[in-house]
């Protein structure tokens, strides 16, 4: 799961969109109030969420606020500031996840799909 949240990053200030594993538990702290549709939403699939984070920065962009980046992380319920990146890395890593969430998918269903009976 994935949650998306506009940071002025602390200590510096940046400005970013976060993408973060985890449920609004796993944000970090300080995140700027929902104006943008897919802000404090929860996404399951990692390319859905990084597709929705990419929108979120160009309409901030847009909107007058030119330096703002993308970034994605994991707090494990801490604070941690993540290292912003390029929209091209950004997507070239939501393939690899994307990837490992079909993998896993697949795996669930076919455990889920096995007949006790088969079973030794």
């Amino acid at each position: 799961m994935y949650t998306i949240t506009r940071q002025l990053q602390w200590p510096d200030g940046a400005r970013v969109v976060e993408v973060s594993e985890g449920d609004i538990n796993y944000v970090n702290p300080d995140a700027l109030v929902q104006r943008y549709p897919g802000e404090f939403e929860q996404f399951e699939r990692p390319m859905e969420a990084i597709k929705t984070a990419i929108t979120i920065c160009r309409a901030w962009r847009k909107d007058g606020q030119k330096n703002v980046k993308v970034a994605i992380g994991c707090t494990h319920g801490m604070t941690m500031p993540f290292e912003p990146t390029t929209f091209k890395k950004l997507v070239a890593l939501g393939r690899k996840l994307e990837a490992a969430y079909k993998e896993e998918a697949e795996r669930k269903k076919l455990s889920t799909d096995s007949d006790e009976e088969y079973c030794i």
